[in-house]
């Protein structure tokens, strides 16, 4: 399959072509309906033409920056609907996880993969039999932070319900994340120059 490199000039890391995000820094990847150049915007830099998804639909309309662009027809009836509520993912760079009773706290950045044996947090989650190698990743798309379970054994549920594989949902303040039998509560923050991540 051809790659092509991240559109984010911080990231350039080489991904398949028709992926619909990028699998480094979860940046949703969108193609100009022209020239097929990747992008992020809603207009080609090159040719100012209009960007479309890979699979060639247009962009869903959207009244406001922080509403999160799921891929076309990938959601299932299974995956839970999007909160009313706007994301409040816009607050800052960090999303925090915390689950009190295995005394697990996770800082995650966008693209971080949350596994037993993959990702930044592997070990803190090694010791869980439960928990799947490549469980699921935290995405930040227009400004709104997003979960997606990568296929995992056990599941990723949101608010109770069980996620789709590879379809992303929108998280919001508070909410609660389950990683097989480990429950997370959600919550945004920025970073503080020189923090630990844990």
């Amino acid at each position: 399959m051809s790659a092509i490199k991240c559109p984010v000039k911080t990231c350039g890391q080489d991904i398949d072509a028709d992926s619909l995000y990028c699998d480094q820094c979860g940046v949703q990847i969108l193609i100009c309906s022209v020239c097929k150049r990747p992008g992020t915007g809603k207009r080609c830099t090159f040719d100012g033409k209009e960007m479309i998804l890979p699979s060639g639909g247009a962009l869903p309309q959207t009244s406001s920056a922080s509403t999160t662009m799921l891929p076309p027809s990938s959601a299932p009836s299974s995956a839970p609907p999007s909160a009313p509520a706007a994301p409040a993912a816009a607050a800052g760079n960090i999303v925090k996880l915390s689950s009190p009773g295995s005394g697990i706290n996770i800082e995650a950045k966008a693209g971080d993969v949350l596994g037993r044996t993959k990702g930044n947090f592997a070990s803190v989650l090694g010791r869980l039999s439960h928990i799947s190698g490549s469980h699921c990743q935290i995405i930040l798309t227009n400004g709104a932070w997003n979960l997606m379970d990568l296929g995992s054994t056990n599941g990723t549920f949101y608010n109770g319900a069980k996620l789709a594989p590879n379809v992303p949902v929108v998280l919001q303040n508070n909410g609660k994340i389950k990683l097989a039998d480990i429950e997370f509560t959600v919550s945004f923050d920025v970073a503080e120059e020189g923090t630990q991540r844990i």
